[in-house]
């Protein structure tokens, strides 16, 4: 008996012993052959998401290039694989994002056209090409052999593979009437395991473009690639180009030629250049007038400075004879001709290339106002008094010349003059370039003294106005100086003007109107013949918030009216005002879209020009 005892202790020790040991070859294939196929499924999805945040990445690229905006993208450089308590792991993956000097994007057998100024052209005759470089990602796979390397270039997401090279994004360096280029710039290097953010920054980007035609043979641009099989890579663009242009591996292998189909318009050429480590300045490269070379004395020249890059610089010095003025964002700088000599605009200094230079011819009168369709006007056009220390709004308002009416969303550059040597004030637009018609304009004037003066200028299109400011001490700012006109509009009819008069200054100082003039009147048809204001009840000017008759009777257009009561309004607050009836002879003016130009009147014995716009 107890030898069998024996026999079945030994048969359950046994048994234990091979189920251990089908539990060990369990675990050693699960380890061998399920661990590394999960972990290839981790290393693709990773792979994926990469791909995705280079093509997020491209695209920030390209609006940094095309709209000057910043952008920031995480690019996820390795990944790490699931907790595993019985099987083992291999080491996280690391992945690297590096970029690399490729070399100059160059424009071959190409001449800047005649829709451009001649200084454009003779700039682009000294053969300008570009720096630019190449993003590579690279990651350390354990498992999954067949990752890509990927590379961002000219508008493109290139997968690389050991044999083959697919294209990830299409292209927008061609399309059937433009090309846009853009320069990468800024060093990148980045290893490991967590995400890197990139943030892409605008150097230059694409303000202006310029018309390009062929010169002794067809356009080719030059676009150097750090990909190793540039042949294949050149199929790729060949099946994303438009139908007409053609891409081929240049002779040495180091780049890409893109051939365009010469056409009979010309294509515009956009270059930008984006940085991706914050780094990169541009220089100013060449000058062209704005509008048109002549001028008469005591009007205003303008001038854009641009930088290789064909876009405008700003904070440029300009030398008007030896006047300096400074570039606003748009590059422009102006002048008001002074003298009937001829006047000279240069930049980077004097006896430098014809480039750098403008020459205007002047004249004693006539000018070229009549030619313009822009018109630009300061609300109110007379000088405007800045206190010390504190933010002033200026407006301005942009005006189709024939229509008259506003032109919304037209592009605004500003810029500044001091009279004398004078601080630095800043100006800081409000809507401008996205706006209605009209812009406000914040002066600060915390880097100038007391009685500094400064010019103004606000300019669109083809024209330019100009504001003076003066700086001085708080307290000293007029009632004029403390009243707004908002929200010009027509109530009760066509022929009744409404507006909102306010008082900016603190609740211890309020306004007091004593007259009103209405000046000139201009209707929607163009009717400048309306000659008198009057309202069928015999008021004429009333404060609608407490309906109390300030004028009674017609006011003839052209003289001021004693308000009686006169019109107060204490610091902060406003008063609803109107105008009514408009007349034109014996019936109602149209006032709809009309212009009034109006002076109030006040007891400093100061006095301040509103021009309504309804």
């Amino acid at each position: 008996m107890r030898f069998s005892r024996d026999r079945r202790g030994q048969s359950v020790v046994v048994g234990t012993v091979i189920l251990f040991g089908f539990l060990i070859v369990a675990l050693g294939i699960f380890q061998i052959q399920v661990v590394p196929t999960e972990n290839a499924n981790v290393e693709f999805e990773h792979s994926q998401q990469v791909e995705d945040d280079f093509g997020d990445l491209r695209n920030d690229v390209l609006r940094a290039g095309s709209t000057g905006s910043t952008g920031s993208t995480q690019v996820r450089l390795g990944t790490r694989y699931p907790a595993r308590t019985f099987f083992i792991n291999p080491p996280p993956v690391s992945g690297s994002l590096e970029t690399e000097p490729t070399g100059p994007i160059r424009v071959l057998n190409a001449t800047v056209g005649d829709g451009a100024h001649q200084n454009a052209r003779d700039f682009w005759n000294t053969s300008p090409s570009f720096e630019t470089r190449s993003l590579r990602y690279d990651a350390e796979y354990n498992e999954f052999d067949g990752a890509p390397e990927l590379v961002y270039e000219h508008s493109v997401v290139a997968a690389e593979f050991d044999d083959a090279v697919l294209l990830r994004t299409g292209q927008t360096v061609v399309s059937e009437e433009r090309i846009s280029l853009t320069a990468l710039t800024g060093s990148v290097s980045e290893t490991g395991v967590v995400p890197r953010s990139v943030d892409p920054r605008a150097v230059s980007a694409s303000d202006t473009t310029v018309p390009l035609e062929p010169r002794g043979g067809q356009i080719t641009l030059e676009l150097p690639t750090a990909v190793g099989n540039a042949s294949a890579l050149a199929e790729r663009w060949n099946g994303a180009l438009p139908a007409g242009a053609t891409a081929t591996r240049n002779a040495t292998g180091e780049a890409i030629n893109v051939t365009l189909a010469n056409g009979s318009d010309p294509y515009r050429l956009a270059l930008s250049e984006v940085s991706l480590d914050a780094t990169g300045k541009t220089e100013p490269a060449y000058v062209v007038p704005v509008s048109s070379e002549s001028a008469a004395v005591g009007e205003t020249v303008t001038v854009e400075v641009r930088d290789r890059y064909n876009n405008p610089v700003p904070d440029a010095t300009v030398a008007f004879d030896g006047a300096n003025r400074t570039t606003g964002d748009g590059g422009r700088a102006f002048f008001e001709v002074n003298e009937t000599e001829a006047l000279i605009a240069t930049i980077n200094g004097t006896g430098g290339p014809t480039y750098e230079r403008v020459t205007f011819d002047v004249s004693e009168g006539g000018g070229t106002a009549g030619n313009q369709t822009f018109d630009v006007r300061w609300i109110p056009s007379s000088p405007v008094n800045a206190t010390e220390n504190t933010d002033t709004d200026l407006e301005v308002q942009i005006f189709d010349r024939q229509s008259g009416d506003l032109i919304n969303d037209a592009t605004i550059d500003y810029s500044f003059a001091p009279l004398q040597n004078g601080g630095s004030p800043s100006l800081n637009p409000l809507s401008s370039p996205e706006h209605d018609g009209s812009d406000t304009l914040v002066f600060s004037p915390n880097n100038a003294d007391v009685g500094d003066e400064f010019h103004v200028y606000a300019a669109a299109g083809d024209n330019v106005d100009r504001l003076l400011v003066r700086v001085i001490e708080s307290g000293q700012g007029t009632m004029a100086d403390r009243t707004t006109v908002t929200g010009e509009d027509t109530a009760g009819g066509n022929n009744d003007v409404t507006f909102t008069i306010g008082s900016s200054g603190p609740d211890t100082q309020s306004i007091e109107i004593t007259d009103i003039t209405v000046e000139s009147v201009e209707t929607n048809t163009g009717n400048t013949d309306v000659d008198n204001v009057e309202d069928t009840e015999g008021d004429t000017f009333v404060n609608a918030g407490t309906d109390t008759t300030l004028v009674s009777g017609q006011i003839d257009v052209g003289t001021t009216a004693t308000l009686s009561p006169t019109l107060q309004i204490t610091g902060g607050n406003s008063a609803d005002v109107r105008l009514g009836q408009f007349r034109d002879g014996n019936q109602n003016a149209n006032m709809n879209k009309a212009n009034v130009e109006l002076t109030l009147q006040f007891s400093d014995g100061s006095s301040k020009t509103f021009l309504l716009t309804l």
